[in-house]
């Protein structure tokens, strides 16, 4: 406390650094080493720039429509899981919700609506990869967000329906979890009917998604872009890495774009986006593949290496085990068919990554998504505000573990030292 004039005056409480908690020592290493890192850097972002002077002729911007003017209604879905699963010792124990908001025009019309919000839970036991919960748990986020965004379509008859994340940004990794049942695994949950294994959710996290795509009121809107598909044609125009920025193509977009500007891989690349980006991901196999025929043939064969492996993925993500040929084009086909465009909304942001679903209104989106931008983040504000709404802390797998086994505990049938037992934290030295 301060006193000034006779008045107790209450110091604000700051957060101690992460630094000011290390030993002096460590504390002073770390600060050598940064100043090492950033002459580094200097040098790298010193190249980088002479890069992107030379590749941005190849690169054609437009201006992002200004549409009607007239208002128009919107939703927009968001889910959450918990950021780390509550390791107990007997059990894994992981939350997930998903919510959504209507706006007509600037006003939000959804508060109140008791069918906007749902949460819900995966317990496991202390057996087995945690990473086949944790993606178990992020699929049935997944499918809870389509079901809110279809319900929200359908309750409230809106112009467009905005998702946080691509559209099939859910299918890494789903190929781990496909045979597995979860009666098997012991897992107990909020988990639908007539869904009993991973197949099960998969199939109809992809039959939602497809449903919500061909809609014709769709847009996903994309945060954590990984694509590379700039370098990919960089590595095409000479099969070497000596040209390439390291760096995805919202990064490399961010230094070239100007605000109210759109970018198209339709208005650049020759062949899907993802095939160019396969080029970077898998290079070194490509490059081997390709040094036997001449130079007029490298990228066909380039790109059909890249297709090969997408496909493989794919179809081991997406499709059922015996997959007929048919099935498995479908599948490529389908990942591959929404567009992809990039909006520069703000000086202050990289631009905004954007997908488009089947017959969705380019105009209305783009000139929506520019007029409601939120300069601090480069995102349309519906997206911050249901991203703000739904976002979990990391201590809330925690405490919900700590409220089973609080109702257990109560309990009289139940041995009060077993529950302690299987609800002690995996690593006694850290507690949770």
């Amino acid at each position: 406390m301060l006193r000034d004039s006779g008045e107790v005056l209450v110091a604000e409480a700051s957060e101690e650094s992460a630094f000011s908690k290390l030993p002096p020592r460590l504390q002073e290493s770390f600060f050598e080493l940064a100043e090492t890192a950033a002459k580094r850097i200097s040098g790298i972002l010193k190249s980088e720039e002479e890069k992107l002077a030379s590749i941005k002729p190849f690169l054609k911007f437009k201006r992002i429509p200004l549409g009607s003017g007239e208002p128009i209604r919107v939703g927009v879905v968001d889910g959450s899981v918990s950021p780390k699963l509550s390791e107990r010792l007997g059990f894994r124990v992981g939350v997930y919700a998903a919510s959504y908001m209507v706006f007509d025009g600037d006003a939000i019309i959804s508060d109140g609506d008791e069918d906007a919000l749902e949460a819900g839970y995966i317990i496991s036991p202390q057996v087995g990869s945690s990473l086949h919960t944790k993606k178990i748990l992020s699929l049935l986020s997944t499918l809870l967000e389509r079901r809110l965004a279809l319900r929200c379509m359908e309750k409230y008859d809106v112009d467009l329906m905005l998702i946080d994340g691509s559209f099939y940004g859910f299918r890494t990794r789903c190929s781990e979890i496909k045979e597995k049942r979860f009666g098997d695994l012991g897992i107990e949950g909020t988990i639908a009917r007539g869904i009993e294994s991973g197949w099960d959710l998969v199939k109809e996290v992809y039959e939602l998604t497809r449903r919500l795509k061909s809609s014709g009121r769709a847009v996903a809107v994309i945060k954590r872009v990984r694509t590379s598909a700039i370098d990919g044609w960089l590595i095409s125009r000479s099969w070497s890495l000596d040209g390439v920025l390291n760096r995805n193509d919202r990064a490399i977009l961010r230094g070239l774009m100007k605000v109210g500007e759109y970018f198209d891989y339709d208005d650049f690349l020759d062949f899907h986006y993802l095939l160019y980006s396969g080029l970077k991901s898998w290079f070194r196999e490509i490059e081997r593949e390709i040094a036997k025929w001449p130079e007029s043939e490298k990228l066909r064969r380039a790109l059909e290496h890249v297709e090969e492996k997408l496909r493989l993925q794919i179809s081991t993500d997406l499709c059922p085990k015996g997959a007929s040929d048919r099935e498995k084009d479908e599948a490529f086909r389908e990942v591959l068919s929404p567009k992809r465009l990039y909006l520069r909304l703000s000086r202050y942001a990289s631009p905004a990554c954007i997908e488009l679903g089947d017959g969705t209104d380019p105009e209305l989106a783009l000139s929506y998504l520019m007029k409601s931008a939120n300069p601090a983040t480069g995102l349309p504000f519906s997206i911050d505000l249901i991203d703000e709404l739904i976002s979990f802390d990391r201590r809330l797998a925690s405490e919900f573990a700590d409220e089973i086994e609080a109702r257990l505990l109560l309990d009289g049938e139940l041995d009060a030292d077993s529950v302690y037992g299987d609800f002690e934290s995996i690593n006694p030295q850290k507690p949770e």
